[in-house]
């Protein structure tokens, strides 16, 4: 898909930028983005670099990068248990948040870094430090990140 070159609020010429950084937060879930690509106009008005870039990241970061974070696994319907994902023991309820980055690429376009700041807990029969569910973390992910891109000035295209 050709990058847009007119801004849609002001039909302006838009050329390629970065932005430093940008956080969004959901639950307990905090997403950073750093020297993420954009395209702004003279006037300051910010552009996904093509209209589907939020939805192509989005399905990256869920299937590519949450995929390798460790992650014990829930048990029960009603009343849930988390159990390691390495050993099967309980995990307890004391959490620490930690950051897990990733340098993240869409298509052709440069490179950026994305961090998630979630709860991480650690066995206390292998002290395996692991998120308490994977799924939890992925449910938040969408609304983390549309936080981000609202307080960054981009919004979705319509």
């Amino acid at each position: 898909m050709a990058l847009r070159t007119k801004c849609r609020q002001c039909s302006g010429e838009l050329h390629a930028e970065t932005i430093d950084s940008m956080s969004g937060e959901e639950g307990a879930l905090k997403v950073t983005l750093s020297g993420f690509p954009v395209m702004v106009c003279e006037r300051g008005h910010r552009h996904f670099m093509v209209p589907d870039f939020p939805l192509k990241l989005l399905k990256r970061v869920a299937i590519d990068d949450e995929a390798t974070l460790p992650s014990g696994r829930k048990k029960g319907l009603i009343f849930k248990e988390y159990l390691c994902g390495k050993c099967g023991e309980k995990l307890g309820s004391d959490a620490q948040v930690k950051p897990f980055g990733f340098d993240v690429g869409v298509d052709d376009f440069p490179k950026f870094r994305l961090e998630l700041n979630v709860p991480v807990y650690t066995c206390s029969a292998c002290g395996r430090e692991q998120l308490r569910d994977r799924e939890e973390v992925k449910a938040l992910t969408p609304a983390a990140m549309a936080q981000g891109f609202q307080a960054a000035g981009l919004r979705p295209e319509t």
